[in-house]
């Protein structure tokens, strides 16, 4: 069957190539990290992505990784609980949120990977530059320490993440959305009350936007929201007492008590958009390389999972060949793009507008002096916490069917 060098051993990257290795295909992932570990992944599996995995067959990889499954939202302004949306679960068909170890997940796709003689892993591996032949790209080479060596095959599927080198080395563009912020995380030891449930809290004040939920690891994880380009002139503050002064009282204290364990904050540049053309002649873009996502919901891996199965089911579609025809090969890589794009544009909308609706709400204190005072009376009736949750369903259930075939 067909050769398939994948790079980049993230979410897309580690589950396309089990799909594809575990139906026979040869397939060589190339990582330039030694290790799965990394200062920031993201944590959050929607409905869809934990959906994703079990699809693949891969729910007892989730099941062994250290995880927290999400009790509820709660919704603070001003200091003060406004709203809480219990996360839906234990009803059939119901899968709640999960707080997953990221790099623990990869790790253990990549070993049920190797269990497969189609397989091949290559950590610590860079890509230099493309390997092409005429008007096709054959493949890439790469470094590791002071050995270069070309990896060819059939395709070459570039799932290297926002920044993605093979990109740009193939001259695919992408188009940004205008995003308006970017996001400061930080991490805290997370309170013994907040550890009795899992709890996502959104405080919101006019000049203070953030997020705050236990992690696996039993740490508080913390998203600042800040304007775009704006994170570098913020100087050195005192993060905890910016916590204290919009959190709930209760946990106003614990952040100043705390303020010597706070790490951060880690810069994270919001990019959202989409490269026009995911393909090219035996290039396939996957993942963020081909839409990268912004971080609320967590969009990124959840679509990266479901970015997987759809690619397995129209490579598996070109049939058991020792070589694919170049024709069918890049109609099947169109029909991907075709697949994803409708939801990928979707979900970024969706994103993109709750982001406008912060913004809009926070920018005068003509508009947010009745946004508070809506927003108390309104989330004392049962019925917001279910239209939150409609609103909300595209992102957490995916918008558009994806199964895995055969």
């Amino acid at each position: 069957m067909g050769h398939v060098i994948i790079v980049g051993a993230g979410p897309a990257g580690v589950a396309t190539a089990f799909l594809l290795a575990q139906r026979g295909i040869q397939v060589s992932l190339l990582e330039q990290e030694t290790r799965f570990d990394r200062v920031f992944r993201g944590e959050g599996l929607m409905p869809s992505g934990v959906a994703a995995l079990e699809e693949m067959g891969l729910a007892d990889c989730l099941a062994g990784i250290p995880q927290r499954q999400l009790d509820a939202w709660d919704f603070c302004i001003e200091q003060k609980r406004r709203m809480r949306v219990v996360e839906p679960q234990g009803a059939p068909g119901q899968i709640p949120t999960h707080l997953i170890h990221q790099s623990a997940l990869l790790k253990a796709i990549v070993e049920r990977s190797q269990t497969f003689p189609s397989f091949q892993f290559y950590p610590g591996w860079q890509v230099q530059s493309l390997v092409s032949q005429g008007d096709r790209l054959q493949g890439v080479t790469a470094r590791c320490g002071n050995e270069t060596r070309d990896f060819t095959g059939d395709l070459v599927i570039a799932a290297d993440g926002r920044y993605s080198r093979l990109r740009k080395l193939a001259g695919l563009a992408l188009n940004q959305a205008a995003t308006q912020f970017d996001v400061l995380w930080f991490k805290l030891p997370a309170p013994a009350e907040l550890l009795c449930e899992t709890v996502f809290t959104v405080c919101l004040q006019r000049q203070r936007q953030f997020a705050f939920y236990p992690s696996w690891d039993g740490r508080l994880q913390i998203g600042w929201i800040v304007a775009k380009g704006q994170a570098k002139t913020m100087g050195d503050r005192d993060w905890a007492e910016e916590f204290a002064q919009a959190s709930p009282k209760s946990l106003a204290s614990y952040f100043r008590q705390q303020r010597h364990q706070l790490e951060g904050p880690i810069f994270l540049d919001v990019i959202v958009g989409q490269a026009p053309k995911w393909f090219t002649e035996g290039l396939l873009l996957i993942g963020d390389a081909a839409h990268p996502m912004a971080p609320n919901r967590a969009q990124g891996i959840n679509m990266a999972l479901r970015d997987a199965i759809v690619v397995c089911n129209q490579l598996m579609a070109l049939g058991r060949s020792s070589v694919w025809p170049r024709d069918r090969l890049q109609d099947a890589l169109q029909a991907i793009q075709t697949s994803r794009q409708p939801e990928i544009t979707a979900a970024q909308h969706l994103q993109l507008e709750e982001w406008q609706k912060i913004a809009f709400f926070t920018a005068s204190p003509l508009i947010y002096r009745p946004f508070v005072t809506l927003a108390t009376l309104l989330g004392r009736l049962g019925l917001v916490e279910q239209a939150w949750l409609w609103q909300q369903r595209g992102l957490r259930q995916g918008i558009t069917s994806v199964t895995l075939e055969g």
